[in-house]
Parts: structure tokens; C-alpha cells; sequence
């Protein structure tokens, strides 16, 4: 059903335009500009066409001053003038201004407003296409390439496959949670390219590093002079995900000023520019991750229980990577072959099992982003086509270690130990008394002190 505004000082006029226009269109009728702007910069969206009388009688603006404030707040607006026979010159004044076309009070009134009303509509249809193309263009300015990719396929994935594919059709807040470098991105990558939104736009918000003072504006757009460098007119996150999804990372750091704001926008889907008069409606689905425990948050006055309340339609948890070790060879070859994709001349194909399996023992405290960045700087420093345990460079006690380090000095001393053994035997195959060489022990040594830590017999190997 269109929405029509009609501005004429005649009520006859407006009743007769009723008449014409019949229940399949809905009239907003005005006798006056005054009334007809602020009615729109009250609504939820533009009106699809306003019919404007040039001659609104004493007491009030005239219609080329109306016709003027409509292009500055409303000016994808189609505007078309009502004019008397007396008034052409005003009319063609009037379409120099940015009327769409003029109708003549007349017998014929009937009969060129249907015409004016199929030209509206297709001028409507092709007004919506280049608003979707312009987001199009907008967000694949800001973001080139494919979406990343989910890889893995251990037991502790497949729930999260399972609630992808659940709730990617369904138009409700997810919010993903997980530790540091698990791949929440990539979970709400692949809950937009699973569902009915996949052509649409997918915008991500590092809600970590808005400023303060401009979130209002990166969020939501703002028009020109809404502060200092505000050259001109920029549409906000939300506007440019409009038919797509708005994914929110690090939402635990919203700043609590724009909180509100953004609750009522996923709530009612539709919001203001900063500095703008215009409700702007859009359809986005939106989702959200933090590695923050939200209710504490809640608890210290730092985030909004019924914003929480929002997002958790469902939630999302994406375990870490100690818990999916068995993805770790898929991953490594994974990062590898992108990592020879993007960077010429890397001699490194593939990484031995002697590699996998210290790094199957490693702590990664930094999940899967930690393990991107090993290899990644394992394959630069690779001088043949397989990384090996060399190229990893891993110290024990280093900086993984020592995040996940804890307890007192006998239990870290241990822990220390533990991992020397553990890494000589992989380095050796498994073959104990090159690992008791590596390690400067005697053969009988070494079998003690991998019997004490409960690392297997292993092998004897030769001498």
C-alpha cells in the first residue's frame, strides 16, 4: 500500500483526491507545509509521493517554499505539483526545483493522477533498487574478497554447525561467545552466508574501538555539520547492512551512552542520523560476540541487562582450541595454503608430524588466531617445502607457557619439565634415546622421567 501525503488548502480537493485514490492507497491529508513536514520527520519512513498544492492560501508558506524544504530534509521524496491553469509558470518553476511532474485541476484530474501514480511506482521501484546498490557498493568498498571460512570438523564444531544452520533464516539477535581468537567472526560469517540474507550486505562494527564521542554517528550516519569534520551526508553501519546482517564484535565494549540508542534500533528497526529529522526504517538482522562475562558487566553498571536481554535470542558458544585439537592439521594446511595465496615466493607446502604433534600439546592461549600467527611465521622462516619442529621455534616456559602457567614453583617446575619431554620425543619421533641426546640425559634418565609424567614408553630407538 503506498503511502501518498497531499497538500492542499481545499478540502475538497483532499476529499476528491481520496475518492480518486481509493483503500488501495492510504492519504495523509494536509491543509498546510507546516503540519505535512513535521507529520514526515515524525514517520518511520519517507512517504512514496506527495501531491503539493502550489497556492496554500494567507497565513502560510507557499508551495515552492514547502517544495524547497522537501529536497533538503526528504530528497529522494517524489514530489509532483497540483496546479490551476492560472499557476503553469509556477508549476515549471516548480519542476526546476526538483518536482517530478504537474498535475492540472481539471476534468481530466482523475485520469492524469493514475497515470502519475503507475509513473511513481516504477520511479519507486528504481528509487529502491539504486538505494540497495549504493549499500552494495558502500559495503564492498569497506570490505574485499570472500568471507572468511569456518575449518574444522571435531565434535566440539558440530554443535555450532547445528545452531548455525537452526537460526540463520530466523530474524533475531545471536550473540556469540568465546575466548580470544576462537573465530566468533567467522561464526557470525557463517550464520549470514547460511540464511536468507546471504545476498545482502554483512557489516561488522569493532565495537572495541569506537570512539566514545562519534559512536552515535559510525552507527547511525549523520548529516552535513553534525560536527567539526562533518563535510557531508555519510550513512551509518546500520544503514549500509540494511537486507543484511550487522555483526557487533566486542559488544561487551560498547560505550554505555550509545546502549540505549542501539536497543531500540534492533528493537524497532528504524533510527534517526545524527543531526537528521528523518526516521530511516531498515531490516537488519543483527549479531553480536564478546569474550566478556556480560553478567558481570551488568552487575559493575557497565552494560544494559535488557540490551543483553536483546541479543541472547539464542547464544552461540565457540569452544577453544584445546578443545578441538583434532582440527589443528586442517587448520595449519589451511593457514599455510593462504599464506602462499597472499605472499610470493613461500617455498613451505605442508608441515610434518613431528611439527603436528608438538603442536597438539601446546596450551595456545590465543586459540585459533594464535595458531594462525605460529604458522603463518613458521612458513616465512621455512627454507624447505615442509615446516618442521626447527621452523617453530616454541621455547618452552615462553610466552605460551606462561599464560597458561599457574600454581605454585613445584607445580610450574613440573609443568616445565613436562613440556621439555614432550617436545624432545616429538622432535625425536618418539625415539627415546635421541631424545635423552637432545636433552643431555642418560637413556635410563629419560626413561624415569617419562615414566613419572606418564608420557608413554615410547621407543628405544638405536643407540
Amino acid at each position: 500500500m503506498a503511502e501518498i501525503v497531499a497538500i492542499d488548502d481545499q478540502p475538497e480537493v483532499l476529499e476528491l483526491l481520496e475518492q480518486l485514490l481509493g483503500p488501495e492507497h492510504r492519504l495523509h491529508p494536509f491543509r498546510h507545509g507546516e503540519a505535512a513536514l513535521d507529520f514526515l520527520a515524525r514517520q518511520g519512513r519517507p512517504a512514496d509521493l506527495v501531491i503539493l498544492d502550489l497556492d496554500l492560501g494567507p497565513g502560510h508558506r507557499p508551495g515552492l517554499e514547502i517544495l524547497e524544504l522537501l529536497r533538503q530534509r526528504h530528497p529522494e521524496l517524489i514530489v509532483v505539483i497540483l496546479t490551476g491553469k492560472g499557476s503553469i509558470d509556477e508549476a515549471v518553476r516548480a519542476m526546476r526545483l526538483g518536482a517530478a511532474d504537474f498535475i492540472e485541476k481539471d476534468p481530466r484530474l482523475a485520469q492524469r493522477l493514475q497515470l502519475q501514480l503507475a509513473k511513481v511506482e516504477r520511479l519507486r521501484r528504481v528509487a529502491d533498487d539504486n538505494r540497495r546498490l549504493r549499500r552494495r557498493c558502500a559495503w564492498l568498498e569497506e570490505r574485499s574478497g570472500p568471507l572468511p571460512e569456518m575449518i574444522g570438523s571435531d565434535a566440539g564444531l558440530a554443535g555450532v554447525w547445528r545452531q548455525i544452520q537452526d537460526l540463520a533464516d530466523i530474524p533475531r539477535p545471536v550473540l556469540i561467545l568465546g575466548e580470544r581468537g576462537t573465530g566468533k567472526e567467522l561464526v557470525a560469517a557463517a550464520l549470514h552466508r547460511a540464511g536468507n540474507r546471504r545476498e545482502g550486505p554483512f557489516i561488522t562494527v569493532n565495537c572495541a574501538a569506537i570512539n566514545e564521542s562519534l559512536a552515535e554517528a559510525e552507527l547511525f550516519g549523520h548529516e552535513k555539520g553534525a560536527f567539526t569534520d562533518a563535510a557531508g551526508r555519510r550513512p551509518g553501519k546500520f544503514e549500509l547492512a540494511d537486507g543484511g546482517t550487522l555483526f557487533l564484535d566486542e559488544v561487551g565494549n560498547m560505550p554505555v551512552s550509545i546502549q540505549k540508542k542501539l536497543l531500540r534500533v534492533i528493537e524497532y528497526q528504524s533510527f534517526s542520523r545524527l543531526r537528521g529529522s528523518r526516521e530511516i526504517k531498515v531490516d537488519v538482522r543483527v549479531t553480536a560476540a564478546t569474550n566478556a562475562d556480560l553478567p558481570a558487566e551488568i552487575a559493575a553498571g557497565r552494560f544494559r541487562s535488557d540490551l543483553y536481554d536483546r541479543l541472547t535470542f539464542d547464544t552461540i558458544v565457540v569452544p577453544p582450541l584445546r578443545e578441538r585439537r583434532q582440527d589443528i592439521p586442517a587448520l595449519c594446511r589451511h593457514f599455510i595454503t593462504g599464506f602462499r595465496r597472499e605472499v610470493a615466493g613461500v617455498r613451505c607446502r605442508d608441515i610434518s608430524p613431528a611439527a603436528l604433534a608438538l603442536l597438539a600439546d601446546q596450551p595456545f592461549p590465543g586459540n585459533v588466531r594464535e595458531l594462525k600467527n605460529l604458522i603463518e611465521r613458521a612458513a616465512y622462516r621455512c627454507r624447505d617445502e615442509v615446516i618442521d619442529v626447527a621452523d617453530l621455534d616454541l621455547r618452552p616456559g615462553g610466552a605460551e607457557a606462561g599464560e597458561a602457567g599457574g600454581g605454585g614453583l613445584r607445580r610450574r617446575v613440573a609443568e616445565f619439565e613436562r613440556r621439555l619431554l614432550r617436545q624432545a620425543l616429538a622432535a625425536s619421533g618418539g625415539n627415546l634415546r635421541q631424545a635423552a641426546r637432545d636433552l643431555e640425559l642418560s637413556y635410563d634418565q629419560l626413561r624415569r622421567l617419562v615414566k613419572k609424567h606418564q608420557l608413554g614408553a615410547g621407543r628405544s630407538g638405536d643407540n
